[in-house]
């Protein structure tokens, strides 16, 4: 885990480098690309830290010669690698745990010839089963995915490209399904926790959709041209801020509640996956 983690990082940390010379200290040569906006680039090198950490460019793509529609580097970046890497990471600690694999004395991985189901946890298969169904869900609905903040708004620098390959990829994997694995004794008698958990998760699941979903709805509408007089969130008139600079802020709703009310969501997921893979003693997941 320390090489994937050490990985990550250096990836990472290459990838955030080159958009900051590409798209940043070279910036002119992508003036006549369709997606360049007016606030690309590198202009003050006081600020270098801020513009690699946050990023110089919105949306950089490649291939415009070769390709109809460009290659878009950051939505590939934060929908392919990492997320699908995830999948395998935890698929790879069930399996560590089908064979009864462990670590000696002298540090060298050694797992049974035959695989027992016994050994797995049915708290980690409901982890790695929501892991995936989380990954399924953001790419069958992939349109309103394009309508969040990480892609319309925030630059692309290392913040994304660790946060993306450096952090979600391998942590949530080991904080779950790695920490089951590593266990002595198999997690199979944690039935309560395994129920509650599970409660919440889905519970949670949910409202992270609905509350996506009533955003990319009223996105959508604006986009379209739709008169926002007329249209109602939860039966009742909308409520909206108009920025300055365009955009319109969806204040009904699950929206009314919180500035990110989909976060909750999110960190109430976190919650039910937690309490699933504890048991007495057992508090790396809260970590």
């Amino acid at each position: 885990m320390g090489a994937l983690l050490t990985g990550g990082v250096i990836v990472s940390t290459a990838m955030a480098t080159w958009l900051y010379i590409d798209f940043g200290l070279l910036w002119w040569r992508h003036v006549d690309d369709p997606e360049f906006e007016e606030d690309w680039g590198v202009f003050n090198f006081s600020e270098c830290i801020n513009d690699w950490w946050l990023g110089v460019a919105r949306n950089p793509r490649l291939f415009h010669s070769i390709l109809t529609v460009p290659f878009d580097l950051k939505r590939f970046w934060n929908a392919r690698p990492g997320l699908t890497l995830w999948v395998v990471g935890n698929q790879s600690y069930i399996a560590a745990m089908y064979f009864g694999c462990h670590l000696t004395e002298a540090g060298q991985p050694m797992c049974a010839e035959t695989g027992d189901w016994s050994r797995v946890s049915a708290a980690a298969c409901m982890v790695a089963f929501a892991h995936w169904y989380y990954i399924f869900d953001y790419n069958w609905n992939e349109p309103a995915y394009l309508t969040t903040t990480d892609i319309r708004h925030d630059l692309f620098g290392w913040m994304l490209t660790y946060g993306d390959f450096g952090f979600l990829v391998w942590y949530y994997c080991f904080a779950f399904c790695g920490h089951i694995s590593w266990l002595a004794k198999p997690l199979t008698d944690n039935h309560v926790n395994f129920a509650i958990g599970t409660l919440i998760y889905i519970a949670a699941m949910y409202l992270f959709r609905v509350t996506n979903i009533q955003k990319h709805n009223f996105r959508t509408y604006i986009a379209n041209g739709g008169d926002l007089s007329k249209y109602k969130v939860w039966g009742k008139p909308v409520e909206y801020i108009h920025t300055e600079e365009g955009s319109y802020l969806l204040t009904s709703g699950w929206w009314s509640f919180a500035r990110h009310f989909n976060y909750i969501g999110d960190l109430t997921m976190c919650l039910g996956w937690a309490i699933s893979s504890t048991g007495p003693g057992h508090v790396f997941p809260w970590v």
